[in-house]
């Protein structure tokens, strides 16, 4: 397929997407979107309002010396204008109203298509890249439909300003055609001016932006290091070395400045050079002339040229901002248009069933994967655990046990072979019914923030508060739960208590636990502890694995908890399996790695 033809699909799904999103929120809210019509016709007929009462009274009342009643046609002029105000602010707040919704039902796609994604996208992806999407590719896409600072950008100003410019033009076409069309002259001028300014503006703001974020670098890296810095005695350096992304922001901000400050002085001189035409030509015929206007309506189209180009000017900006919008359209889209993960028919878990007598609990044949084409990282892969038993996985980095680990915890399709876990598919099994049958402790802890019991039971509230604290219990953790503030409904993360890594291991297996599995994964458990720490938590694993099938990986034998049967990887592969006692006595990877580790070497 051509580049342009998949950039022309691209933009179908945009709209379709857009689409989509307005439907839905317009299906729950269409109330709101006929307030929003019509307050964009009462805004045109409040536009109208006080040029027309202003010809009313110069013709009526000043021209003719009549004052009578005067008074009353200025009390309407000043209603109008009070009137376009308070509309002004119902318009905002509708436009803000459903544009927000609308951004709510596109982050809901989005979040719920990010569900859908298959783990291969999360470790291609950088975190960076998703969040981007989620925050400020979704924020400008609000600018197509919420008015924001310093704009009148939004879905529902769009429509106002189209109907203000059709009804002054009308309004000035029953006053005069002729200066009507004199006036229309000076549009295509508006126009290719304001292009011409958006765009440099909209090149120095991207200058603007690239120099925030220079500086934003040079920020985190230098604070993130503040200890290297004030250790090596060199902040004098780094102090001059800021003075070069301040400097490039200085001269960016200034070429912005530049162009914010000559636009509204080169649009004031059009419309003045516009008003000083038509007054021209409306004056020099007079009233017997044969354009027939009279002096208040002469007064009444200078008004009106005002306001027609507050919408013209609104719109050459819109148009500006729509492009940039769409960009950010463009890339949700490619978001939305991964393909999802396919499991095919899913497999739910009514009760654990008990294993067969001589049936294993964990069966792996012929195991092939590769996270790139071409490049396997685990080949033919076989393997059988009976219920009970503890295995170990051991092999240095790149051995391909994490993700071996990963494929018995259903993360990942296998590309050859097969995986069943008490005689489940473990990839096809429903998520919400896997942890009845997987537990997983993985080797990099993460703490979310919320409560302890929150984090345990990963807001799952089927999970009762009993089994929470029995699992803390089983872990060794339920006292130091009990000791905080608020004991389990203490707040973790940043605005709360932080445990220790120890503490946050421990936590994390009361999570794999608490849901009771037959079957525990452990993924380097004790790594980065100290051996105090490492003790405690080989006194909770051998605690929690009575009556489990525990499978543990590790890059050395040290870690390894009381294992009945080890399998050593290498390249992939299995090179050695057997009991810990029988490998010890044998030639291989086994006594050539206890061999290294018993001499000091580090088997990373």
């Amino acid at each position: 397929m051509s580049q342009n033809k998949k950039n022309e699909l691209k933009g179908v799904t945009a709209l379709t997407i857009l689409g989509k999103a307005l439907k839905s929120t317009f299906l729950r809210m269409w109330f709101v979107f006929i307030l929003m019509v019509l307050t964009a016709f009462a805004a045109m007929s409040l536009e109208l309002a006080p040029p027309l009462l202003l010809k009313n009274i110069i013709d009526n009342y000043l021209n003719t010396g009549v004052l009578s009643g005067i008074w009353i046609a200025a009390a309407f002029y000043l209603a109008a204008a009070l009137g376009t105000s308070i509309l002004g602010f119902g318009q905002v707040f509708i436009n803000n109203y459903i544009g927000q919704n609308i951004l709510l039902e596109l982050r809901l796609f989005m979040a719920e298509h990010l569900n859908k994604l298959p783990m291969s996208y999360y470790s291609r992806t950088p975190v960076g890249e998703t969040m981007s999407r989620l925050t400020s590719d979704v924020e400008t896409v609000n600018t197509i439909f919420s008015s924001t600072s310093g704009t009148s950008m939004g879905l529902g100003n769009l429509l106002t300003d189209v109907v203000k410019i059709i009804g002054i033009l009308v309004a000035m076409y029953f006053i005069s055609p002729v200066l009507s069309l004199i006036t229309l002259a000076a549009v295509p001028v508006i126009y290719i001016t304001s292009d011409y300014f958006r765009k440099g503006i909209y090149k120095t703001q991207l200058d603007v932006r690239r120099s925030v974020g220079r500086i934003n670098t040079f920020l985190q890296e230098t604070f993130s290091g503040m200890k290297v810095v004030k250790a090596y005695g060199k902040e004098s350096y780094y102090e001059e070395s800021f003075q070069k992304p301040l400097a490039s922001n200085l001269i960016a901000v200034n070429g912005a400045a530049v162009y914010d400050s000559y636009f509204p002085c080169v649009m004031m001189v059009i419309r003045a050079i516009t008003i000083a035409v038509v007054v021209w030509f409306g004056a020099k015929t007079g009233l017997a002339g044969s354009l027939g206007i009279s002096i208040g309506s002469l007064a009444a189209m200078t008004d009106l040229i005002t306001r027609l180009f507050s919408p013209l000017d609104a719109l050459t900006l819109e148009f500006q901002t729509l492009q940039q919008a769409l960009a950010g359209l463009k890339r949700i889209v490619e978001l939305l248009m991964e393909k999802p993960e396919e499991k095919g028919e899913v497999q739910h878990i009514s009760g654990i069933r008990k294993a067969a007598l001589g049936v294993p609990a964990v069966t792996v044949k012929g195991l092939g994967f590769s996270y790139q084409p071409g490049k396997p990282v685990l080949r033919d892969i076989s393997l059988s655990v009976m219920p009970g038993k503890r295995i170990a996985i051991v092999g240095r980095t790149g051995a391909g046990k994490t993700t071996l680990m990963s494929l018995i915890a259903g993360l990942y399709p296998p590309e050859a072979g097969s995986i069943s876990i008490m005689g489940y598919d473990p990839f096809k099994v429903d998520p919400a019914d896997r942890r009845k049958l997987l537990g997983v402790v993985p080797q990099n802890v993460y703490l979310f923030e919320g409560t302890v019991r929150e984090n345990i039971t990963l807001r799952d509230d089927s999970i009762p508060i009993e089994a929470v604290e029995r699992a803390a219990k089983t872990v060794g953790l339920h006292d130091y739960i009990a000791s905080l503030e608020k004991g389990y409904d203490t707040l973790l993360g940043v605005e709360g208590t932080k445990p220790s890594f120890g503490q946050s291991q421990l936590l994390s297996l009361a999570r794999a636990i608490v849901s009771d599995p037959a079957i525990l994964l452990l993924d380097e458990p004790t790594s980065g502890v100290d051996a105090v720490t490492e003790a405690n938590i080989f006194q909770a694993f051998r605690k929690v694995s009575q009556n489990r099938t525990i499978i543990t990986i590790s890059h050395r034998l040290s870690g390894i908890i009381d294992a009945d049967e080890v399998h050593i990887m290498a390249g992939g592969h299995i090179v050695q399996s057997g009991a810990p006692e029988k490998l010890a006595g044998e030639s291989g990877w086994y006594s050539v790695y206890r061999q290294l580790e018993n001499l000091g070497w580090k088997m990373d």
